[in-house]
């Protein structure tokens, strides 16, 4: 026992450890809440520590489509055709969503953590009969304040560390004219048609404006769109962060933007009112009545500098840099290290009790 405990802590503070991730595959379909994690582990990756992400998909396709081949290349193992040895030292980072991985691994002697990005998806896949207490489970990493009180309040005992998004700064303003192409960032055709349609049957003079939807496209491709569209309309209820609504505004131009069920907090001012820089809407059929006026400000030069000067009120927000040290803050400065400091005081325990018994 003294040995695997020396075993542990050397490989703990050499850094020979592995952070595994477990991922969804979205068959090659955008997704910021998989991007989120892929991000998570390349910075440990490009910081030296040995990231691996698991999946049991039998036909993997992962995100190289759309994310990139530097994402893609991130070392990956299928757990139902690969033998994944996983010792004491090692992490697991296991998304809300998989509940099911959650109570398979709970035998595993390794450091299991809870990564939550939507808390309500708990309440869809994870048992009554579970908690994260009885699934051996006491760190969770969160994206914001409002998922960490929702989490606290299904959990209070786990502990809970914020790692917020970050929005890539491909996102920005063009340094071209825009065009008269208005964006829709809708979850499905439904949504788009209920948005198109209606626009161009109250106004047929309007047959020259031009919509694109938005979903399916690469990371690149949709900042392009968002750069020279001259209005993007956003709409998603269920959001737990609304990554889409920041990378239009950090892009420029009018942004036309649904209200969601819950405003994330970026969403708000500091007396909790939804932030005026954005044209909100209440309901789908609100929005063909917003177009119009929008186009013919727009077509007219009419737009207030004002409208490009509040985009860039949104630069500072959730950059790359600030999630950066809050990766390394939380997995390596916190968690890792606290686990370290758990092997160690375990070890003086054993050669206690050995020194103990040694004497008697």
């Amino acid at each position: 026992m003294i040995k695997i405990a020396e075993e542990n802590v050397e490989k703990l503070e050499k850094k020979e450890y592995s952070i595994y991730f477990f991922v969804l595959d979205t068959k090659g379909n955008p997704s910021s809440a998989l991007e989120y994690i892929y991000k998570t582990a390349m910075v440990l990756h490009k910081d030296g520590y040995n990231v691996k992400i698991l999946h049991n998909e039998k036909d993997f396709v992962g995100v190289g489509d759309w994310l990139g081949e530097e994402y893609a290349n991130l070392p990956h193992a299928n757990t139902e055709k690969e033998n994944v040895e996983i010792s004491a030292s090692d992490f697991l980072v296991i998304p809300e969503i998989f509940a099911n991985v959650m109570m398979q691994t709970k035998k595993l002697p390794c450091k299991r953590i809870i990564l939550v990005q939507n808390a309500y998806n708990l309440t869809e896949f994870m048992p009554v009969s579970q908690n994260l207490d009885n699934l051996g489970i006491t760190d969770a990493i969160v994206t914001t304040k409002a998922q960490e009180d929702k989490l606290l309040d299904y959990f209070p005992g786990v502990r809970t560390h914020i790692v917020h998004p970050s929005i890539s700064p491909i996102f920005h303003p063009s340094d071209k004219p825009q065009k008269l192409v208005v964006n829709i960032v809708a979850k499905d055709q439904t949504d788009v048609n209920r948005i198109v349609k209606p626009f161009y049957w109250k106004n047929p003079i309007y047959r020259f404006v031009s919509f694109t939807d938005l979903r399916g496209l690469t990371q690149e491709e949709f900042a392009r769109a968002l750069r020279e569209g001259a209005i993007t309309i956003w709409a998603d209820d269920k959001t737990p962060f609304g990554y889409s609504l920041l990378e239009a505004l950090k892009s420029g131009g009018i942004v036309l933007a649904k209200v969601p069920d819950e405003p994330t907090e970026w969403m708000k001012t500091a007396d909790g009112n939804l932030n005026e820089k954005i044209l909100w809407f209440e309901k789908l059929e609100e929005v063909s009545d917003m177009i119009a006026p929008a186009v013919r400000t727009w077509t007219r030069f009419e737009i207030p500098e004002d409208v490009y000067e509040d985009s860039k009120s949104f630069d500072s927000l959730y950059s790359e840099d600030v999630q950066k040290a809050e990766i390394e803050h939380a997995y390596i400065k916190t968690i890792v290290e606290r686990r370290l400091n758990e092997f160690k005081e375990v070890l003086a325990e054993l050669k206690n009790k050995e020194k103990e018994e040694a004497a008697e």
